[in-house]
Parts: structure tokens; sequence; C-alpha cells
């Protein structure tokens, strides 16, 4: 037992969930720092609004899908998640080109840091933010949250909530889990009660409200808005060779559902800032999964994986119209992807020269149920600064045999590629990737060994069961001005 968690006793789990920075790591202006601003008009006779952002890279995007707390074979009790973190600043003021202070804000400002995922993830996280001081070390700002109690309510052990809590005037929350151990939090703070109000209403698969919480005492405050969105997603099934030992990357299906989507909004003091000087604050936003976020079994209702069938290689066939859908858990494919190898080279001399080095390119295929047939796209997996976890980013320029960039290549086939060598968004940094005999079916390693299988008697690679589902976030920082948030409300 720890705290008031229960301990499950279960097998080691070895399915992961995975969870996709994509759109954090797309919404600034380089890829070494992921940088926001906004400013108000110079112009106007207003006092100026001037603040700026940067969101760094997270520790990792992999999370295990499995309880946080399980018992192994040998009765000891232990840790499956680990707490990712994202580092972000924020400022009252713009940089230069040097990097130097720019515009200072004439008028206080209150900053919002806001996170937002699918109900399905966000309302499984215990989140906890650290202020990092200006020796580097860790100053923890609030105790452990663990979402699923503001939405159903304090966890009753032993039992799993599915019921949403109606906060009544008066009531209050309590934060136990940074004193008991929690889920991995750090320990070095109080727990706070916090002020309750709000609802959700629906159920779990169709859900919409918002949930308040404020602590008097220390000032921090949690805000989380259900809204139901249409959600971009993928599921991800194993695939091997000749045999299960010779492993290969995931086959994904892309998926659009409608779900409740979630948008946490967490306040500081700390995140207040004075008019007329330069302030910077760094911050650390600690992620954890409390329990199984998934069940494998998205088809069907037992606790067994799904594997993937012959009648599922349908999924993949490119859609003749848009009344040839694809529909895997009640969710419209809009199509697949999987990684694979591929050579890098330089080019020296007049002439493309193999490194030696392999890299990691994302091969996708989108359908096009409007007209029918399919888009081919395509990334590169790889970490965008050093020690970062790997992020996909876009392969957008290819070259041809005498390293013209073609700027008008046709994508409706893997084919159309193949001549050539793409250079990813991240400035090139990773040299020429070569696209020569990339297969786009992932049954082959190679198109030569694709193309031959008329019969489809030859299949190289077999898909298996599922074993990840992939979500996509955002994660930004809101400002409002301080005498405004004071008089309406934090936003």
């Amino acid at each position: 037992m720890v705290g008031n968690q229960k301990i499950k006793k279960l097998p080691v789990v070895r399915y992961l969930c995975y969870l996709l920075v994509v759109s954090i790591l797309f919404t600034g202006v380089t890829f070494s720092r992921y940088v926001g601003s906004t400013s108000g008009d110079t112009t106007a006779l207003l006092s100026r609004f001037v603040c700026s952002y940067q969101i760094g890279d997270m520790s990792s995007v992999i999370f295990a899908n499995a309880d946080y707390w399980v018992t192994g074979t040998s009765g000891n009790v232990i840790s499956m998640n680990t707490p990712r973190s994202v580092r972000f600043t924020v400022r009252n003021y713009t940089l230069n080109a040097d990097g130097q202070a720019d515009r200072i804000s004439d008028v206080d400002l209150e900053s919002t840091l806001r996170f937002y995922a699918p109900a399905e993830f966000a309302g499984n996280l215990a989140l906890q933010i650290a202020e990092v001081d200006a020796g580097g070390a860790y100053i923890t700002q609030t105790p452990q949250y663990v979402i699923r109690d503001f939405v159903y309510g304090p966890s009753v052990e032993g039992e799993k909530p599915t019921t949403f809590i109606t906060w009544e005037e008066g009531e209050t929350l309590t934060t136990t889990s940074t004193a008991t151990g929690g889920y991995g939090a750090r320990k070095d703070i109080d727990d706070e009660t916090l002020q309750m109000s709000g609802s959700f209403s629906g159920v779990a698969d169709a859900h919409t409200g918002t949930v308040s919480a404020c602590c008097t005492d220390t000032g921090n405050s949690l805000t989380i808005t259900a809204t139901m969105q249409e959600a971009n997603y993928s599921v991800g099934f194993r695939r091997y060779g000749k045999t299960e030992s010779e492993g290969a990357t995931m086959l994904y299906l892309d998926c659009r559902k409608e779900v409740p989507f979630y948008t946490i909004d967490i306040q500081l003091p700390e995140m207040h800032f004075d008019a007329g000087e330069a302030q910077e604050r760094t911050f650390v936003l600690f992620l954890t999964t409390v329990e199984r976020t998934f069940d494998s079994s998205v088809v069907g209702s037992t606790d067994q994986a799904t594997e993937w069938t012959q009648k599922m290689n349908g999924l993949l066939v490119t859609p003749q119209n848009k009344d040839d859908k694809k529909m895997f858990d009640d969710a419209l494919v809009t199509g697949y992807h999987f990684d694979q190898e591929a050579q890098v080279f330089s080019w020296e001399n007049g002439k493309y020269i193999a490194t030696g080095e392999h890299t990691t390119v994302r091969i996708q295929k989108t359908y096009d149920y409007e007209n029918g047939g399919a888009v081919m796209s395509y990334s590169h997996v790889a970490p965008l600064s050093e020690g970062a976890a790997s992020v996909v980013h876009p392969i957008v320029d290819f070259y041809d045999g005498q390293n013209t960039v073609q700027s008008d290549l046709d994508h409706s086939s893997i084919t159309k590629v193949h001549g050539y060598h793409g250079q990813c968004a991240n400035g090139g940094a990773s040299g020429y990737i070569s696209f020569a005999d990339l297969p786009d079916s992932p049954f082959y390693k190679t198109y030569t060994d694709q193309s031959a299988d008329t019969d489809g008697t030859q299949k190289q690679l077999t898909v298996k069961e599922l074993l990840s589902k992939g979500y996509s976030s955002r994660l930004n920082v809101l400002f409002v001005q301080a005498s405004q948030s004071a008089e309406e409300g934090t936003p």
C-alpha cells in the first residue's frame, strides 16, 4: 500500500502508450528554441502589453501503459512509470537578435500554463510544477495534482470512479499524494486544501463542463475544461520478421474520432510579473500517468491485446471514393504510417557520398476520401538537440541528382521520391536522406520486394497485436494584464 492507493498485483506490462508532443515543438520559430511571443500595438495610447515564452524539450515522449504501482512476482512494489518533464520559461519582455531584453511590458502581467490533450490521456495524469532558481536548483511550487480527483472526487481505495462529481459551494479537496509519495511526486512541499467549484456532465466517452480549484493559502489555482472535439490519434501494432525475435518498428493506423478534450490551466503567484522591469522565470512541469491509460483490447471486451487479422488488411487499401470508408473502433481511419531505416549521404565534389550512417524516416499515407486515392508524406524521427528525446519533424526539401531542390515534387506515391534525397526541417543537420527503394507497405522491407510479391504470398513482415496509442497535445503559456485578471478572474 502506498498512501491511499491500492497496489495491484499484475505481471510486468510491456505495452506502451506514446504521448506525441509534435504540436508543442512546431509552434516556435526555430528548432533550437521554441518561442512564442505577443505584444500590444506600440503606436496606441494604451500602455504596452509585452510578453514571451519558451518551451524546451520533453524528457521523454513515452509513457508506460500500466498502473503506476504494481506488485512484482516476488511481492515487491514496483513503480511502472517515471515522471516526464517539460521546461518552460516565461518573460515580461521580448528578446532582440542578441538574446537581450528588447521591449518590456508597461503593465503587470499574469501568466498561465495551458496543457491541452484528449481526456483519455489528460484525465489520467498527475501534474506538479517546480521553479528553477538562478543556480539551477528546483524549488517545488505545487503539490502533485491528480486530475482524476478533481473530476471524480477523492479516490476511494480499490475503486475506479465512473461518476463525475459536482462540487458544491464551500466544498474542498485536499491533496494527499505528495505527503504519501503519490506517483513519483516531489515531497519538499506541503499539501494544499483547495476550494472547489464546477462539474462535468455526460459520460466518460462524451462529456463537457468546467472544474476549478484554488488554494487561498498559496494562491495556486487549477482549472479543467472539457469540450468535445475531433481528435487525430494513432494506434500502433507490433511488427516482426521471419521470427518474433526479429523485431521491426510498429505499424500505426491513423484515426479520427470525436472525443472529450481537456484544457488544463495552472496559475501560480510566481508567474506574476511587475511592470517596467525585465523579469524571467523558468519552471518545470512534471507529468505522470496514474493508471493504465487505455485497454489494449480496443476492439471487444476481453483483456487480451487486439490481434491484427487478415480482414484488417483492407484498412491499408487506398479508398476509391468518399463512400469507401475505413473504420476501426468506431473511428475513421485516415491513413497509416510506419518508420523505416534509410541511408544518409553528404554532397561533396558534385556527387552524393554515403556517410555510412543510417537514420529513421517516417512514411505516412493519408487517405483522400473526397476524391479517392491518397497522399504520401515523409518525416524524420530524431532528436532536435543533443540529449533530447526523438521527435517527428517534416522532411520538406527533396534534391535531385544535381543537388537541386524540387519545389513541385509529386507526392501521390512513394515511387515519385525514390530518385531523390531529402533534408529534414531541422536545418538539414542530418544530411541528405536517401529515399531509394523505400516501401509504402508495412509488410515489406524494400519496394523491390513489395512490387515483386504480386499475389501477396511473400510478405516479409508480420503485423501482430495492438501495443500503443499515440496522442497529439499542446502546451503553451497565456498572458493577461494583471489588473484585468484581478477584476474579471483568472483566464
